[in-house]
């Protein structure tokens, strides 16, 4: 089986990476039709490489992003074309970001993007079945068309590991991500407010520094908190030993839209690593966890509650090394880019 993947996508980003290594772990070979350019240039460029390849591959994957691309690989072949679609254009810009309004020309410029490019994929790829079951409603899309594809995460990236040099006397709290409503990080700063009298609870935040950043800033130094270290985005190998060198990991703690039909990144990588992970409760952690057994789930956007339930896995280090054993077991068992990338495949 030969699987051309295509389009302007970030070839580095986790999920792009997941599915090619998992793709090849199972005898797939992978071919690539990739460009950054935009406008005209994009699709010209596309077609000079799909032109050398043409008869080569048995499946053409529009990779995320594509949300332009699936009309075009269809005029290009006549092989299945499947579009991972990974994330709605509407729900991320309207509903998470709110950087349109419900009803305006953007917002139905997105809607429209987001029913376009699944009208034209034979299959289309999400996340997680309550993402597929809100696309499929908001556009009467058919169900059959589409397949739950975890994210997963590079198991040869994050995975357990001791990290020598630890201050043992911290109670490290590591939260990583972009600063989008969904996230949820001003739960975490308000968290760790109520906190900062424990002296030996510590958080690690890992962010973009950015206009944003500046907005979280200003509110960790408007409440005083001096038990909170900011760090400016690394590259995963890096990430992957902060998450490690940290006691526990937070999910997300939003309570919109997006982030009840989404498992992000953040939660992957702190499995793979076999750390205990606390987000907030959101019908959507039922696909894969159970809480208390291999996740702690709190209140959405309740500082109060996400702050007790951090004390308690502080407190109970049974509970912890449960978790631990259990959130790597899972990951094993049906996260790794081979399990991923078999399911795909069948």
């Amino acid at each position: 089986m030969t699987i051309c993947f295509f389009g302007n996508y970030i070839k580095d980003y986790p999920r792009v990476q997941v599915l090619r290594k998992g793709l090849r772990q199972n005898g797939a070979k992978v071919l690539e039709c990739h460009t950054r350019n935009s406008g005209i240039r994009k699709y010209l460029d596309l077609y000079r490489q799909h032109k050398k390849v043409k008869n080569q591959y048995d499946i053409l994957l529009v990779c995320m992003g594509g949300y332009m691309l699936t009309w075009f690989a269809k005029l290009l072949t006549k092989k299945p074309v499947i579009f991972d679609f990974f994330v709605s254009l509407y729900l991320t810009n309207v509903e998470d970001r709110k950087i349109f309004s419900r009803g305006s020309l953007k917002a139905k410029y997105y809607a429209f993007l987001d029913k376009f490019s699944c009208r034209f994929a034979d299959k289309v790829l999400l996340d997680t079945q309550a993402q597929i079951d809100y696309v499929v409603g908001r556009y009467n899309l058919d169900p059959k068309k589409f397949i739950r594809v975890f994210v997963g995460s590079d198991d040869e990236v994050f995975f357990p590991a001791k990290i020598v040099g630890k201050d043992l006397g911290k109670f490290i709290v590591h939260w990583h991500g972009h600063i989008v409503p969904f996230h949820g990080l001003e739960t975490v700063i308000k968290a760790a407010q109520k906190l900062k009298d424990n002296e030996a609870v510590e958080f690690q935040v890992v962010t973009r520094f950015n206009g944003k950043f500046q907005k979280i800033k200003n509110l960790t130094e408007h409440l005083g908190l001096t038990n909170i270290k900011f760090y400016p985005e690394v590259d995963y190998q890096s990430l992957a030993k902060m998450i490690n060198q940290a006691d526990i990991c937070l999910g997300i703690f939003g309570d919109n839209e997006k982030a009840r039909v989404v498992i992000p990144n953040k939660i992957y990588e702190a499995i793979a690593c076999g750390k205990p992970v606390i987000t907030a409760r959101h019908a959507v952690l039922q696909e894969l966890f159970v809480d208390g057994e291999n996740i702690i789930m709190a209140k959405p956007a309740d500082p109060d509650d996400l702050a007790k339930k951090i004390l308690e896995l502080k407190d109970n280090p049974a509970l912890r090394n449960k978790l631990a054993e259990n959130t790597r077991a899972l990951f094993e068992d049906k996260l790794t880019p081979k399990i991923i990338g078999r399911q795909l495949l069948g």
